[in-house]
């Protein structure tokens, strides 16, 4: 079924859009309310409040071939081996490797399904709901300069080592820091719209950054994490770079 929405923090919210290659995952993402991503193959960051499915040209004979018409509200995660996710196939070639298993609400069906004419090997691509809901190809559900790119470059070049894709509390962090007895985790949320997520366990502290702070004030950030960073047990450097010994 379609849903309209009204509410602007709600059209605000993050979307990722993942690809699906075979009917049997579509069918089990609607049965059975979860999807699986390779540990080795997910985006850099998987964090967001609702999933979209890009059919390949796999689904041949329902005529949603190469189109976005599905999508579903993200309720957790989880990271899993193959064989538990899949006991009926223990035997897999690759029962041992990880998987996120990401648990959905009901499918929802795009009331303008959003086609693919120039895309053709889609991978994963974050969106908002926004723009999903009015897209007429997916080619406009691209962000440009998008905030979780802009701090992670800044870490790096800062010197510091951010980690993709840590779960704290049944949740992915969008980027996280070791810190000496655990991790700082850093949420990236819009405004008044606070990620809905349970608590994220002893050895995690989250920091929370607006993404519209990011655009505005990337050095404020910066500082924010750094003394977060301290605060957990790090230390300054004084050479140029603002690096942290943790």
């Amino acid at each position: 079924m379609a849903q309209e929405y009204t509410d602007p923090y709600s059209l605000r919210r993050t979307v990722l859009v993942a690809v699906v290659n075979n009917e049997a995952d579509l069918r089990r993402a609607a049965s059975e309310g979860w999807y699986r991503i390779p540990q080795r193959r997910a985006p850099r960051r998987i964090g967001a409040d609702y999933l979209a499915f890009y059919q390949t040209g796999a689904f041949k004979n329902d005529g949603e071939a190469r189109t976005i018409s599905y999508y579903a509200a993200i309720r957790r995660y989880q990271l899993l081996s193959r064989a538990d996710m899949l006991p009926e196939e223990a035997d897999h070639a690759r029962a041992e490797e990880f998987y996120f298993r990401i648990e959905i609400g009901p499918l929802m069906r795009l009331a303008q399904p959003v086609a693919a004419t120039t895309f053709r090997r889609l991978t994963f691509m974050h969106t908002t709901l926004e723009r999903l809901l009015g897209a007429q190809d997916v080619k406009d559900l691209k962000l440009e300069g998008e905030p979780f790119q802009a701090l992670w470059s800044a870490l790096r070049a800062s010197r510091l080592r951010p980690l993709p894709n840590r779960l704290a509390g049944g949740w992915p962090v969008d980027i996280a820091l070791r810190v000496r007895n655990g991790h700082l985790g850093i949420r990236l949320e819009e405004g008044n719209d606070v990620r809905e997520a349970p608590e994220p366990g002893d050895r995690w502290t989250i920091l929370r950054i607006p993404e519209s702070q990011i655009a505005s004030d990337l050095e404020g950030c910066l500082e924010a994490v750094g003394a977060a960073l301290v605060d957990l047990g790090g230390t300054l450097d004084s050479k140029p770079g603002r690096a942290l010994k943790l």
